[in-house]
């Protein structure tokens, strides 16, 4: 389970490990990425490529556009591959609502789908619009800014994530509570860990007991685990003495915690692990592609990556692969070491 009471690297790589590096895209007629030959392009859901494999690094497709990075500078391409934005940026991330945020000789800004800056740069880190409002930071103090660049809620505090269901997590000294997008806290900043509301609820800590409130504050649901994932598709992840399991939203167990490893519904399939290898289960529990694999990641756009031995591929929901190749043509992601995305 990862954090968010405290900064979990924005500029860290998005592409770091094999799996993450190929994350799928998520549009109407998703975009996948692959490699070739030390180098990433895209292919679709068939396994067919698209978009020749040119690029140091890539990121998926959002409004049209996707990143990419070439000869250490990051910039755009559409879905034909055709550059739409020079690359000329040191970082830069996806397009939300038009506006995406990049970064140039250090500071953090933003630019509109013609690369014309729409937001200046002048900031130490940008992030991802949510909701209308993006968190940003100057001086080790983060807070948001609207879509005009205008600042709604002040730098106050020591980290701050997206909105999510008209709440934000915010932290100030290690302990993280929520606020609106007034910038009024409603939920006191008192635990000492927290994830972002999910589904209408958030997963907290206090005087070491883990459990998930409402919106209100108020505890949902009386269940006992040592950890827990936000929820997913009605249900939620959660740890119990080192086995893995999932709960619905009345806190009733509905998958009993039997797993070595797991990850989170996507798509109605959750990766888990059982004598070592991973496979893909349903909200039943059931297996419905075996464990097989060595890992996995999620399903999107109706595939998931996995890795077996020394090689990497896309497989369907039927568990065929449609798409494999080896490590060996991996691109260097360490040498690639200018991130076109963030992932906070």
């Amino acid at each position: 389970m990862i954090s968010h009471l405290k900064p979990r690297g924005w500029l860290a790589l998005a592409l770091v490990g094999v799996l993450v590096a190929l994350a799928s895209c998520s549009n109407d007629a998703p975009l996948f990425r692959v490699f070739e030959k030390g180098k990433f392009g895209y292919a679709d859901a068939t396994g067919k490529i698209v978009i020749p494999a040119a690029y140091d690094q890539c990121g998926e497709f959002s409004e049209g556009l996707a990143l990419v990075l070439k000869d250490g500078k990051a910039g755009y391409i559409d879905r034909s591959g055709k550059i739409a934005i020079i690359p000329v940026y040191q970082s830069a991330g996806k397009f939300v609502g038009g506006l995406a945020f990049a970064s140039k000789e250090g500071k953090f800004g933003y630019i509109d789908k013609n690369g014309h800056t729409a937001i200046p740069f002048e900031w130490d880190l940008g992030t991802e619009f949510s909701e209308g409002l993006a968190s940003v930071s100057k001086a080790g103090k983060f807070g948001y800014i609207d879509t005009t660049g205008k600042t709604v809620v002040p730098l106050d505090y020591d980290y701050a994530t997206p909105f999510s269901g008209d709440l934000a997590l915010v932290v100030k000294n290690n302990l993280g509570g929520f606020i609106d997008k007034t910038g009024k806290v409603v939920i006191a900043l008192e635990y000492t860990y927290a994830t972002p509301f999910k589904e209408g609820f958030a997963m907290v800590q206090k005087d070491g007991a883990n459990y998930f409130i409402d919106k209100t504050n108020k505890k949902a649901f009386e269940a006992k685990f040592d950890s827990a994932e936000p929820f997913s598709g009605g249900l939620a992840m959660v740890g119990v003495q080192n086995k893995v399991g999932y709960i619905n939203t009345k806190g009733e167990t509905v998958i009993a915690p039997a797993f070595e490893y797991a990850r989170s519904f996507k798509e109605g399939l959750a990766v888990a692990a059982q004598d070592g290898k991973v496979g893909f289960i349903n909200p039943k529990g059931e297996f419905v592609i075996k464990p097989q694999f060595d890992n996995a990641q999620d399903f999107s756009g109706g595939l998931a990556l996995v890795l077996t031995g020394s090689d990497i591929a896309y497989v369907n929901t039927k568990g065929e692969k449609v798409w494999t190749k080896s490590q060996a043509e991996l691109p260097d992601l360490e040498a690639n070491s200018s991130e076109p995305e963030s992932n906070p």
